[in-house]
This record gives structure tokens, C-alpha cells and sequence, in this order.
């Protein structure tokens, strides 16, 4: 049988036989329910007896079929076969038998997802039975948490680039003033491509996207991990550093950034050109808003341009600046 139901081979004397064979015709039609099931099914016993596993359970784990040669396979057993292949990590096998069956001594329901070393998600679900042991169902969930992390990445990111948009900006906004409130310092570079428009105009929207495409390539090469870039909408982007102290890395780092969008960019069989307008300000203290830092830094981002573009222009830090307007 391709579930391991255990069953007494002599059900019982001749005149029983009627009653018998209905038993086994249920009993058939269970198999068949249960190896048709949209999912793994493991059922123990009161002592924890490895009953039935059907057919989707031992292709989803990977049970190989010796495994089950032996009637009397244990929970305590399948969970030695995968500690030592390594299904639950690098750990020490007795203990984490002995982790587990104590778990399963509670007879607790129990409902988790675990990650197997092939990279697919199961969840399993767990049930304790009045009479002692479990039915527990395994369901290969991946496709759905993909799925799921996809739609949330793109909850927080911009279609086109791949970078942060103004949801996920302002998010790690919060967390760098959280972190300047106790010492560390950050900067907002404020960043317009120069003459982009022209480039749409002149080669295509596609052309257009490409260059964006690549200066947002480029951005997040100038950068750390630590540090965030976003694009706020058409040819404008945002780079939050983080441990921008003294202004002094601000500088620096628009200085890399500049340098690395004006590198020519090819595309098809032409060669474009573009720069940007950089402006950048300093947070030291924590207390400015997002709207406060991107106003002064789109500032500063103008008077790049008045001085004739493809610069940078850094102002005074935001708290100093912030504190003389509201006197």
C-alpha cells in the first residue's frame, strides 16, 4: 500500500467475512483519499508510530522509499533521517531529537513554516487526536510566499528602477532620525539629471528609460548598503546617507555620485551623455521632518543649477538652517 496503514491480516472468522470485506473496501477508498490529497499527511500513533505517510508527503521531503521497508518506522526515526541529512541545519542530532519529541510529547496543535535546504517553504500543521498521536498536514507553500514578498517589494519600490520609492524612503527616514537622536548624523542628496527631457525627446521614451535605468545601477554601485537610494518620480532621486558626519562624507559621497552619472552611457548603437544637479543637506539632530530636509536639499539642488549644472551644492546642516527660519 502506498500509505502505510497498519492492519491486523486476520480480521476475524469465517462467518465475519461480509463484514470484512466492507472494512477493506473502506479502508481502500481512504488510500485512495489520502494519497489524493492536495498535500503531505504524517499520522502517529499514542506512542508515536509512524501510521500513515502518503505518497505527496514522501515527494515533498524527499523520502526515499527504503525508509519505509521497515513497519515499525517512528516519528523519532524520520526525524533522525533528516537531522542527519541535514534538513533542519548544522546541529547535533541527538539533540535535536530530543528538542523535538519533547515537543511532540505535549500533544499540543502546533502550526509553523520551515524552510527546507532545497530553498522550498512547507508549512505543516499539526492536530492532536483524542486517542493520543497526530494527523499533521505539509503543504508546499512557496510559490504563494514568492508571491507575497513580491507584491510587498513592490508596495515599496519604484516599477521601473528597483529603488526605494517614497513609502520605503520615508521608513528609513524614521530609522536614521531615531539613530542621529543618539549621535549619528545623516545626510539627504537631493539629485535632477540635467537635459534629460532632450534625450526623451530626441531618442524615445526607451532611450529615456535606460538612462534611468542606468544611473540607478550606477547609484547604487556609489553607494553603501547601509545607505538608501530612491527615485521620487521622472529623472529626480534621492540618496539617504547614513553616518554622514560633519558634512564631510556628504561631500564625498556626491562627489562619487556625480562622477558616476556623467560617465557616458551607450545605448543600441549611441552614446549618450548626461550629468546631474546635486544638492545635498546634513542632519545632525534628528528633529527635522523628510519635507523639511528635501525642501532645503532641493535648495541647494537649484543653485547647482544656477551655477551652471552638473555640480553639487551643499548646504549649511538642516538644524542650523531650520533654527534661523523660525526665528
Amino acid at each position: 500500500m502506498s500509505v502505510r496503514l497498519k492492519l491486523v491480516e486476520n480480521l476475524g472468522e469465517p462467518d465475519l467475512h461480509a463484514e470484512n470485506t466492507a472494512l477493506r473496501q473502506r479502508i481502500a477508498l481512504l488510500e485512495e483519499v489520502i494519497n489524493n490529497f492536495p498535500g503531505g499527511i504524517l499520522l502517529t500513533d499514542k506512542d508515536l508510530n509512524v501510521l500513515i505517510c502518503n505518497d505527496y508527503q514522501r515527494s515533498l521531503q524527499d523520502y526515499p522509499e527504503a525508509l519505509f521497508e521497515n513497519n515499525n518506522l517512528t516519528l523519532s526515526d524520520l526525524f533522525r533521517f533528516n537531522a542527519e541529512r541535514g534538513e533542519y541545519g548544522d546541529c547535533n542530532t541527538e539533540e535535536i531529537i530530543a528538542e523535538k519529541m519533547a515537543l511532540a510529547a505535549k500533544h499540543e496543535a502546533h502550526h509553523y513554516e520551515r524552510t527546507r535546504p532545497n530553498g522550498n517553504v512547507v508549512e505543516v500543521r499539526g492536530v492532536p487526536l483524542k486517542a493520543g498521536g497526530f494527523v499533521t498536514s505539509y503543504m508546499d507553500v512557496t510559490e504563494n510566499r514568492r508571491h507575497q514578498a513580491l507584491v510587498a517589494d513592490l508596495a515599496l519600490t519604484d516599477p521601473l528602477t528597483g529603488l526605494a520609492n517614497r513609502r520605503l524612503l520615508m521608513d528609513r527616514f524614521e530609522q536614521a532620525c531615531a539613530r542621529a537622536k543618539r549621535g549619528e548624523s545623516f545626510a539627504v542628496h537631493y539629485l535632477d539629471l540635467d537635459h534629460f527631457k532632450p534625450i526623451n525627446d530626441k531618442h524615445g521614451h526607451k532611450a529615456g528609460d535606460a538612462v534611468l535605468l542606468e544611473v540607478a545601477k550606477r547609484l547604487k554601485s556609489a553607494t553603501r548598503e547601509t545607505d538608501t537610494v530612491a527615485r521620487i518620480g521622472g529623472d529626480e532621486f534621492v540618496v539617504l546617507q547614513s553616518s554622514a558626519n560633519a558634512g564631510k562624507s556628504a561631500r564625498l559621497l556626491a562627489g562619487r555620485l556625480a562622477s558616476a552619472i556623467s560617465l557616458p552611457i551607450l545605448f543600441e548603437d549611441q552614446v549618450l551623455n548626461v550629468t546631474s544637479s546635486i544638492g545635498v543637506t546634513v542632519s545632525s539632530d534628528g528633529n527635522s521632518t523628510l519635507d523639511d530636509l528635501m525642501k532645503l536639499a532641493d535648495h541647494a539642488l537649484y543653485q547647482s543649477k544656477r551655477n551652471g549644472r552638473n555640480g553639487v551644492t551643499l548646504n549649511q546642516p538642516a538644524s542650523e538652517q531650520l533654527r534661523m527660519k523660525r526665528v
